[in-house]
């Protein structure tokens, strides 16, 4: 194993007590010899140890098994004890995992065996998967200590450009419908349902109805007026509005949100956390592999959205104070946001003009600008509950002033 990586217990380590607690209790309850029993059984009974690296996040202890040929392998073992929801989700990121190596040139990991409950010999759930020698992209030049998590400015062309290759082929990959990834027996592949919304949809419409019956800002009114910090009353009135409103205007809205050249599909499939800590680099920044791909599905093409370290809150839906009387980002971080955001799309085009065989779908969405201001506003009012203006979003939306006004009264 290469000394430059970074592989050690403290990469995604949980500082408090209860992580600590939670690590420790799956390196104990594992039955390490089951493991290498049963990874031995897997590559041709080749004898094999475990080695003492390990790593982990909030759900997953990784630890590396090296056979007598000297081959790594790894496996990730599941913190906590197995739950039926927690087997659908693993048997999803093994399914999407093989159609996404099936059916294009993004670089994924091959899984070896899998287990997702913990009632086997092991006494844990658990994947054998091919094992990648690089970093990830968040850990390269120093870390997070170094440059806190951010890719180096004199980095960030060789990087993006090989991210929007990957980018690319991954939304070549398409079904016909809207769900969770199901590999069927014979190999083929179908879409499930998704465990909060249902499905699957057979259209983007369709998926956004029901993703407005079930959406629930996860925050209060206590806590949205904390988490303003003291501003006016009648700007704390327009935000508390505009996110009680948000759900019904989608609903409304739906059949407006797709083009009707991408309403029904093929829709192509989106990693969750499509970020440089999961993105495996070497030395030059060249994609090695793309790893957790827990949660991945497929989606309305309004929902494809920039790689998470390209993210930012739409000028929309942020504070106006933010912005210039020409609405330039006050901020300097976030102009240049803006303008790798542009490049990065340019980057994307030129990949797909490179292919005969590619439409230039990618680009055109992520060029939209009110389809990522709706992208961004979805995803955000269910996962943290961030406050903005979502109504402004939907608004985008509308034909006509008469239209908005109708609205801003749901």
């Amino acid at each position: 194993m290469s000394p430059t990586l970074h592989w050690k217990g403290a990469e995604f380590y949980r500082e408090d007590s209860s992580g600590r607690r939670s690590v420790q209790d799956c390196m104990d309850r594992t039955n390490w010899d089951a493991l290498c029993l049963y990874a031995s059984r897997r590559n041709n009974n080749k004898s094999c140890t475990l080695l003492p690296e390990f790593t982990n996040g909030l759900y997953h202890l990784v630890r590396l098994i090296e056979f007598e040929d000297g081959t790594l392998c790894i496996a990730r073992i599941q913190i906590g004890r197995s739950t039926e929801e927690k087997a659908k989700k693993m048997q999803h990121e093994v399914d999407v995992m093989s159609l996404v190596r099936s059916q294009s040139a993004v670089p994924v990991p091959k899984v070896f065996g899998y287990e997702t409950y913990d009632s086997n010999p092991t006494g844990a759930a658990f994947m054998l998967m091919e094992f990648i020698p690089g970093n990830v992209a968040m850990d390269v030049d120093g870390g997070h200590t170094v440059h806190r998590g951010n890719i180096r400015l004199d980095r960030r062309e060789a990087f993006y450009s090989a991210v929007a290759r990957v980018h690319t082929q991954l939304t070549s990959v398409r079904l016909p419908k809207i769900g969770m990834i199901v590999q069927r027996e014979g190999g083929s592949f179908d879409v499930g349902p998704f465990p909060d919304i249902g499905g699957p949809f057979e259209t983007a419409t369709d998926f956004f109805k029901a993703w407005a019956s079930h959406a629930k800002f996860p925050q209060d009114t206590d806590a949205i007026r904390k988490g303003m910090g003291g501003a006016p009353e009648t700007f704390f009135d327009q935000i508390l509005a505009s996110v009680r409103n948000f759900p019904s205007q989608i609903t409304a809205l739906a059949d407006r949100l797709s083009p009707p050249d991408s309403n029904c599909g093929p829709f192509p499939v989106q990693h969750e956390d499509f970020l440089h800590s999961n993105i495996i680099i070497d030395h030059d920044y060249n994609v090695l592999a793309v790893i957790d791909w827990e949660g991945a599905c497929t989606l309305p093409w309004e929902m494809v959205q920039f790689p998470e370290f390209l993210s930012v809150t739409p000028a929309v839906m942020d504070a106006p104070w933010n912005y210039d009387e020409d609405g330039v980002p006050v901020n300097e971080d976030l102009r240049q946001s803006w303008q790798e955001r542009e490049e990065y799309v340019d980057m994307v085009a030129r990949c797909e003009a490179a292919d005969a065989k590619m439409d230039h779908k990618l680009s055109a969405s992520l060029r939209s600008g009110k389809h990522q201001d709706l992208a961004f506003a979805v995803r955000a009012y269910v996962d943290g509950g961030k406050l903005g203006f979502y109504s402004k979003v939907a608004e985008q939306f509308l034909e006509d002033e008469n239209e908005k006004v109708l609205v801003r009264q749901t």
